[in-house]
C-alpha cells in the first residue's frame, strides 16, 4: 500500500495471472472510504484488501461508493462482495452496463465466443481451454444488479475533490479513466500502461465498434491533458503521458505493418498471422490474447483496402489486395 497523496492511496491485490497484481485506489474521509476499481474477487485478494483497510483504521463495511474503470473481472471482481457488505454504490458507463447485460447469458456468451475463435482458426484444444476460462472468470466476480447501479457523470466530487471522468473505448467499449485536476493525478486503469500496451479484444456483441480506432483515438485525446503523476491498474506510475502515448501509437503502427506482411506472404486466416507474429508456442490464455490483438489489427487492414476478407464455410480468411 501506498500513498500517493493525502489520504489518497495505492493497494496492490493478488491476481493468478501472468502479471500477477492488479492496483486499486481508495479515497479515505472520515472513517468512509471510496475505492477505484476492487480487485478479483479470490480469498487473497479479499484477504489483502482487509488487511489494508484495517491499517489505515477502516474496513470494507467502510466503503460507499467503488468507482469502475472497466468490467473486466479483474477490476470489478469483488464490486459486489464489497457492496453487499456495506451498502456501496457501484458506478461506471452506460456502455459497460450494457457489455454486463449482453454477458449475463453465460450459454449464449459460450456460443458466440466459440463461434468466432473457431471461425478464426483456434484449434478444438482451445476452443475447450477457454470454455474452462469462461467459468473461472464468471467464478472470479461477485454478480451485481447493473439496473440498480447509478451511472457514471463527467464530473464528480470525492469528498470535496473534483474528479472528471473521461471515456476511453479501446481495452473495452465502456472504459474510462479518472483525472484529479487539482492533484494532477490519473487513474488510468487499463487504458494506458507503463511497459507494456493493454490486450485488445474484438467486441462480439458490438461488430460495430471499432476496437483499435477507438483505442489510438482516446489515447490521443487524453494525452493533452495537464496529468503530472499517472497511476495504472499494473506496473509502476509514471509522468510523461504524451512521452507514453506516443510509444503506444508508434507500436500499434508496427504491429500493424507485421500484421500486413504476414498476410503478404499468402491466404490465411487470422490465427496463422497471430502464430507469425507471436510464435506458435504460447501458453493457453495467451493463445487468445494474441489472436484478439491479431484480427483488431486485421480489421483496420480490411477498412483501408489493403486486406481482403472472404469466408469459406465456417472460416474466415485473409489476403493481401
Amino acid at each position: 500500500m501506498q500513498e500517493i497523496a493525502d489520504h489518497f492511496y495505492r493497494i496492490t491485490l493478488p491476481m493468478p495471472f501472468r502479471l500477477q497484481h492488479v492496483h486499486i485506489y481508495a479515497i479515505l474521509h472520515e472513517g468512509r472510504i471510496t475505492l477505484f476499481d476492487t480487485g478479483m474477487n479470490s480469498p487473497e485478494a479479499f484477504a489483502k484488501l482487509e488487511r489494508s483497510l484495517e491499517e489505515l483504521g477502516c474496513s470494507v463495511r467502510d466503503v460507499e461508493r467503488i468507482y469502475i474503470t472497466h468490467h473486466h473481472t479483474d477490476h470489478v471482481g469483488m464490486a459486489g462482495r464489497i457492496s453487499r457488505e456495506s451498502g456501496a454504490e457501484i458506478l461506471f458507463s452506460e456502455a459497460s452496463r450494457l457489455y454486463i447485460r449482453e454477458n449475463a447469458n453465460q450459454e449464449k456468451l459460450a456460443h458466440v465466443l466459440r463461434d468466432f475463435y473457431a471461425g478464426h482458426g483456434l484449434p478444438e484444444k482451445a476452443l475447450a481451454i477457454m470454455s474452462k476460462l469462461l467459468v473461472h472468470f464468471r467464478n472470479s466476480q461477485v454478480p451485481f444488479d447493473p439496473d440498480s447501479c447509478p451511472a457514471l457523470q463527467e464530473n464528480h466530487m470525492v469528498y470535496g475533490r473534483p474528479v472528471r471522468v473521461y471515456q476511453t473505448p479501446g481495452h473495452t467499449r465502456g472504459h474510462v479513466v479518472f483525472f484529479f485536476p487539482e492533484e494532477g493525478i490519473l487513474l488510468s486503469g487499463d487504458h494506458v500502461l507503463p511497459d507494456i500496451t493493454p490486450n485488445l479484444s474484438p467486441d462480439l456483441f458490438d461488430p460495430d465498434f471499432r476496437v483499435l480506432r477507438s483505442f489510438l483515438a482516446s489515447l490521443r485525446e487524453i494525452s493533452t491533458l495537464p496529468v503530472k503523476r499517472i497511476w495504472s491498474a499494473h506496473g509502476e506510475p509514471f509522468n510523461d503521458l504524451p512521452k507514453r502515448v506516443a510509444e503506444i501509437l508508434l507500436h500499434h503502427d508496427e504491429r500493424k505493418a507485421l500484421v500486413l506482411a504476414s498476410v503478404r506472404k499468402g491466404a490465411r486466416q487470422a490465427v496463422t498471422v497471430s502464430a507469425d507474429l507471436f510464435g506458435d508456442v504460447l501458453p493457453d490464455f495467451d493463445q487468445f490474447l494474441a489472436l484478439n490483438e491479431t484480427y483488431v489489427h486485421l480489421v483496420e487492414l480490411v477498412d483501408e483496402g489493403l486486406v481482403g476478407e472472404t469466408r469459406k464455410g465456417d472460416q474466415l480468411v485473409y489476403e493481401a489486395l
